[in-house]
This record gives C-alpha cells, structure tokens and sequence, in this order.
C-alpha cells in the first residue's frame, strides 16, 4: 500500500509535465496525497488521489490516462485513471480516482516477494500514456517511458 500512495499521485505529474504547448508547460503540481485506497480482492484497488494543480494557461483535459508500474524493469501494476480537466488559470484541487491492477503474471505473494529487502526509489520506475486536450480539441498524445520514481518525488517537493 505505501508503493501505492508513492505512485499514484505521480500518473498525474507525468501527464502534466508531458504537455508541450508553451504556456502549458507552466503547468505545475503544487501538492499530492493519497485520499483512500480500497482493495478489490487480491489482484486490485482503487484509490482516489488528491492533486494540486497550478494552471497559469488555459483549460486542458486529460484522458485516456493508463500506466504501468515495474520494479527493476518487470511489471509490477497497471493503472488508469479517469479524465480529468484542469481549469483555466487557476490554482485547484482535483480528486482524481485511480484503478490498480497486479500486472499480468505477478500475484499478491510474488509482489510480497519482489518487495522485500532494502529497497531504492529509482528501482521502481513509472510508464504513462494518455493526450491532453485544448477546449477546442486540439491535443497531443503523451507518452513517458520508464522515468524513475526518485526523480518524481524530487520534482513533487
């Protein structure tokens, strides 16, 4: 559960700092916290995040948000998030409800397994897709590959 609340509030970071447009790319996390997490049997959970966001440019919403979580390059988690629109020009809270799902051949016990020992930020790295979009359509597809979470918690704080 605390890899969970480490990961989740960084799907949302990845997107944002995705966005290309000059004036979106001042976009900024400004804080992230895990609100609840709820099992859903053995191999999921949902959980719904809590993002600050400063938006110094114009409405953006974010869709089709998917992500894969590996632990020294194996899949560990599948995650996707529902859209989401940040508002033009403002500095919000948004509540962002996120599913994760054990990756294909991991179980509950191998992940136990995986995650013992001492263990590093940067062996846990996160994979994100999904397209940010203007209010008139007009988007781009993003897509992050393998960014390690110490440099995500660095660029939270």
């Amino acid at each position: 559960m605390e890899m969970c609340k480490k990961l989740l509030p960084l799907l949302l970071l990845l997107v944002l700092a995705g966005c290309a447009p000059k004036g979106i790319r001042d976009i900024a996390v400004t804080s992230a916290r895990v609100v609840s997490i709820v099992p859903d049997g053995l191999t999921s959970a949902s959980a719904e995040l809590e993002v600050g966001v400063h938006n110094p440019s114009v409405s953006v919403t974010l869709s089709d948000l998917t992500g894969l979580a590996k632990f020294k390059g194996e899949p560990l988690l599948d995650l996707s998030a529902d859209p989401v629109v940040i508002a033009a020009r403002t500095d919000s809270l948004y509540r962002l409800p996120v599913r994760c799902r054990l990756s294909g051949g991991m179980s509950l016990l191998r992940l136990l397994r995986t995650l013992e020992g001492p263990l590093s930020a940067d062996d846990l790295t996160l994979s994100v897709r999904g397209r940010a979009a203007l209010r008139g359509g007009i988007g781009k597809d993003i897509e992050l590959e393998d960014i390690p979470l110490g440099a995500l918690l660095d660029e939270i704080k």
